[in-house]
Parts: structure tokens; sequence; C-alpha cells
């Protein structure tokens, strides 16, 4: 497949399954696809994340890559959602 949909993948499972669930994917996908995860447990799925895209109610809220997120920002990936979606 060129593009894999993954919606809330690791939503609902213990840690050891989430981290077993995330090594699966990233170890079986197309080298050439895209993998989108729509998730709220970005800690869990940072490591593995290139870019990111917040989403709130429907509009784009940030487009970034998580290098930028690091360096630019001085923020994981975690914190600046924390930031960016502070009740």
């Amino acid at each position: 497949a060129k593009l894999y949909l993954l919606d809330e993948p690791i939503g609902g499972v213990d840690p050891a399954a989430r981290e077993y669930i995330l090594r699966t994917i990233i170890g079986n996908y197309n080298p050439d696809a895209a993998v989108l995860i729509s998730t709220h447990l970005i800690a869990d799925v940072e490591p593995v994340l290139d870019d990111v895209i917040f989403i709130d109610r429907g509009h784009i809220a940030l487009t970034a890559s998580v290098d930028y997120i690091r360096e630019e920002k001085g923020k994981s990936v975690d914190a600046l959602f924390r930031e960016v979606f502070r009740c």
C-alpha cells in the first residue's frame, strides 16, 4: 500500500502491547508509503514520527516536522501538543 491510515492503533492497550504494536507497524510497512496515525497518545508514538499535524475541531492548528519542533521550539511533540490544546 502507498498509504496506511491508523486511527488510535494503540488506544486501550497496555504499555507493553503499545510498544509491540508500534514496532510491528514500523517493521512491516512499505518504506515508499506514508503512515498516518491518529492518536491522543502523543508521547507513545513520538519516537516514530517524522511530521505532525494538529487538528482542532476540523481545522489544522499546526503542521511541522518533528525535528523543527524539537530544534526550533525546544520542546517535545507531546509538550507542544499540550500547549496548543491547553484547556
